[in-house]
């Protein structure tokens, strides 16, 4: 590849990374915002069925792609007609049996669990939503090979707000439950549209055997990744679920909520180098750098804030009259938000093993993971409740150090040494505003005092040790000004 595409790919990238992070967190605050006004509205039970719900629906997208659309990324070369039009056929037909297992299995289930009309309405809503995610994908290719994220996410965000805006209005107005279903439904139908009318594509069904074996090649591989992780993740969640109930699986979503808000920098991050990676495989050192770089400020950004969350959260909850009854999630959300830290540096290495072509690397340490969940999240949920099932995501998420040896290995990253000045000064705003929380301050005043220690005590540390990382940060931001 020429030095001139290359390094436009580079400034493509960081621009698309930073625009997208700034979208992810408006998405965030969106998102944050709608789900606070909901857990203020409705109970933990109603908050946990949805959960559950959409974990279930959720199982059917890792059997409705077998890893054909992350196969059309990965490419080197623009997918033509033929490569288009035999994935989409290929995920359509998969989608037709997923709903098929859904439409025989469902009144067996619902009928031996004494499910209703509530329950029926969810999954009807997520099952459309589900098949218009399948609808999305080939326009979604598109513009992620092109690394036009900012559609995406715009997009992204007008679907994220419809969805929030229709599911608190409704609730408000008394529909309870019903809420999720109505603005999914209202979501899914305004994202679709959007998505065709910027990013169109020959739509039609076609099927070349020679193709299809080409990108199953690597869409096999790649989506048995996700198969293993979807046995990780969502199967586990609906084992947790079924040993909880719903009540207490719904403070493990609301745990769960905010830690994630500071994730969606690295979902930025993922999104764009994946892609990037990809086109650039052979660029070694490019790949190391951005690898480090990319590191370094997802660390610099999710440390503090999941620090930030938990030093908070307690008082936030104290402030909102009646909201008490979300002050069980506060232990669990300590132990998710370490698991998160850790999963935050980890996750983008295991991106960069799958865009530079070592599937089997990253298979093996799904399998790892899968492993030490099923044996983990059964065990301390049955002996601890919720809040051992946030302990097994801490004890599973320690195991992820072995991805950082890989990470020199293969790229001669040193992630302890790439992440050192972020963790460090995380540390140190610990130990200096956690004594706040034992003062008898009002819930406001606590939580003000401990954003602005917080904040000073971060910016003074980085700006004396990382300097010219910052002032590179600045001038990045200065560009997508102009």
């Amino acid at each position: 590849m020429e030095k001139q595409e290359v390094n436009k790919i580079k400034i493509q990238t960081t621009h698309n990374i930073l625009f997208l992070t700034l979208r992810n967190f408006g998405i965030q605050g969106i998102s944050v915002i709608g789900f606070f006004l909901l857990t203020i509205i409705l109970g933990k039970g109603e908050v946990g069925l949805f959960a559950i719900v959409a974990e279930s629906i959720g199982i059917l997208g890792y059997f409705s792609d077998v890893g054909l659309a992350s196969a059309l990324i990965q490419q080197k070369e623009e997918p033509d007609k033929i490569s288009l039009r035999t994935t989409f056929t290929v995920q359509q037909l998969l989608v037709f049996l997923c709903l098929l297992s859904v439409a025989i299995f469902y009144p067996h289930f619902s009928q031996a669990k004494g499910y209703g009309s509530k329950e029926l309405w969810i999954l009807l809503s997520l099952c459309f939503s589900f098949v218009v995610a399948s609808l999305k994908t080939i326009p979604s290719v598109q513009l992620e090979r092109h690394l036009n994220f900012k559609l995406i996410s715009t997009i992204d965000i007008i679907e994220n707000t419809l969805f929030y805006v229709i599911a608190v209005l409704f609730a408000f107005l008394g529909f309870g439950v019903f809420s999720y279903a109505i603005a999914t439904f209202i979501k899914s139908s305004v994202g679709l549209a959007l998505i065709y009318r910027y990013s169109s594509w020959p739509l039609g069904f076609a099927f070349s055997l020679k193709t299809a074996k080409r990108l199953f090649s690597f869409g096999i591989p790649f989506q048995l990744n996700s198969l293993i992780a979807m046995a990780k993740d969502r199967f586990s969640n609906l084992l947790v679920a079924g040993i909880l109930g719903r009540d207490s699986f719904g403070i493990l979503s609301w745990a769960q909520k905010g830690p994630r808000i500071p994730l969606s920098f690295m979902d930025a991050i993922m999104r764009v180098t994946f892609p990037t990676f990809s086109r650039l495989q052979d660029e070694k050192e490019f790949l190391k750098k951005s690898l480090e770089k990319s590191t370094f400020f997802i660390a610099l950004i999710v440390f503090p804030s999941l620090l930030g969350i938990c030093l908070i959260a307690p008082d936030f909850i104290n402030l909102i009259p009646k909201y008490d009854k979300w002050l069980p999630a506060i232990i669990p959300l300590y132990f998710f938000a370490a698991s998160y830290a850790i999963a935050s540096v980890t996750t983008p290495i295991t991106n960069a093993f799958n865009a530079t072509g070592k599937i089997k690397t990253t298979t093996k340490l799904m399998v790892m993971w899968t492993v030490l969940t099923w044996i983990f999240y059964p065990i301390l949920s049955l002996r601890f409740g919720y809040i051992g099932t946030s302990i097994a995501a801490l004890i599973v998420g320690l195991s992820s150090f072995v991805v950082w040896h890989l990470a020199y290995k293969y790229f001669r990253v040193n992630i302890f040494k790439t992440i050192l000045h972020p963790l460090v000064a995380s540390l140190a705003i610990f130990v200096i505003v956690m004594p706040i929380s034992y003062l008898s301050l009002a819930p406001l005043a606590s939580i003000l005092i401990k954003i602005f220690l917080a904040v000073f005590i971060y910016s003074v540390y980085q700006f004396a040790f990382n300097r010219s990382e910052l002032i590179w940060f600045y001038q990045q931001l200065q560009k997508i000004r102009k």
